[in-house]
């Protein structure tokens, strides 16, 4: 049985996130963990004002209202979350970050198969981008794979490849049919964008070759123009798929994310997107 983890915000998390993560395990017969991050340092930073000394002198009175009806949210939440755990298909942990939970999600996903995660989880009360900076450093930096899945999921009908020969695309190809050996029957495509005016597939009868050891049905395909709009222009209008991609690893992660496919995805396609590095 595989051991999965979920992050959620103790204080910012909906039902259908929950749900979902819930849905994928049991699709997968994995055990769930839900981690449950509680983060209070990002919500109660001070923010500047144009009266900074009429701020300094009321930011005690502030912060300390401020924190407790933060608390009585976060608890609520954990009650709402302890309320879906209850019949023992998932475990719940609560895990208090001191500011930084990226550092504790990172931890926890050293001994686990695979990371769930939504593109729009963040911590703090400001607005952030999607994927958010919580989501983007952790995916360059997990110590497993991580799949990041809409809050809604439809039933998967297609696993999309991204494939362009390199190692990264060749190592999540692997990862991902090492944990998900029960999805033999699901059609299968090898995606591949033209580089260099080059038509041809990199290693193609090789990667077919190996691929076709574990699914029924390969099939592949060569996109034109640009990778990152075409795999978008390819995957805008899908619901019923995984797409995977290679990162470039841990020190790469500006570089991996900077105008990449798979923030463009994340941001605009409702599919899950897995992500794993060497």
């Amino acid at each position: 049985m595989k051991k999965m983890i979920a992050a959620v915000d103790a204080l910012h998390f909906s039902p259908s996130q929950v749900a979902t993560f819930r849905y994928f395990a049991r699709e997968q017969n994995a055990r769930l963990t839900i981690i449950c991050l509680d983060n209070f340092t990002a919500e109660l930073e001070p923010m500047t004002t144009m009266y900074p000394e009429s701020y300094a002198v009321n930011y005690a009175q502030i912060t300390a209202e401020s924190r407790a009806s933060l608390e009585w949210q976060r608890n609520d939440n954990i009650r709402k979350l302890k309320e879906v755990c209850e019949d023992g298909a998932i475990c719940l942990r609560i895990v208090e970050t001191n500011g930084n939970p990226v550092q504790e999600i990172v931890k926890e996903s050293r001994f686990a198969d695979l990371l769930l995660l939504s593109a729009d989880t963040s911590f703090g009360s400001l607005p952030d981008s999607v994927p958010t900076r919580f989501v983007k450093e952790t995916l360059a930096t997990a110590e497993c794979p991580v799949m990041v899945l809409p809050n809604s999921l439809s039933a998967i009908r297609e696993i999309i490849f991204s494939y362009n020969g390199t190692f990264s695309s060749t190592y999540a190809i692997r990862t991902f049919t090492a944990l998900f050996p029960e999805c033999y029957s699901i059609p299968v495509k090898l995606l591949y964008v033209e580089e260099k005016n080059n038509p041809h597939i990199p290693y193609e009868d090789k990667i077919i070759s190996y691929l076709s050891l574990h699914y029924d049905q390969v099939t592949t395909e060569v996109l034109k123009g640009d990778p990152a709009r075409a795999f978008l222009a390819y995957l805008i209008r899908r619901n019923d798929c995984i797409v995977t991609y290679g990162a470039y690893g841990r020190s790469g992660m500006s570089r991996f994310f900077h105008r990449s496919d798979a923030e463009n995805v994340l941001r605009t396609v409702d599919i899950p997107v897995f992500i794993t590095h060497p």
